[in-house]
């Protein structure tokens, strides 16, 4: 009889892990699902932000900073002009 008990103990102590590890692939796949889904979320989300951002007018920070670049152009033009005068 005691090794009936035994023989029953030890199966469901071989069993136990199986258990363990059944309910964390359960867990990780639940899991798995979710960021998937917030995955497509995400992407739909930058997808619209990137069309509205492609449809959007140039900003006045961006037109400040195109005049600032001919500006320094022109100052940078003006003076490579008047130092290949002095050669």
């Amino acid at each position: 009889m005691a090794r009936a008990q035994s023989e029953t103990t030890t199966v469901e102590t071989d069993t136990g892990w199986l258990q363990a590890l059944e309910e964390k692939v359960h867990a990780a796949a639940g899991r798995i699902r979710e960021l998937r889904d917030e995955n497509a979320t995400l992407r739909r989300r930058i997808e619209d932000l990137e069309e509205r951002l492609a449809g959007a007018p140039a900003s006045d920070a961006a037109a400040r900073w195109a005049e600032e670049r001919e500006e320094i152009r022109g100052r940078v033009e003006r003076l490579v002009e008047h130092l290949e005068e002095l050669l």
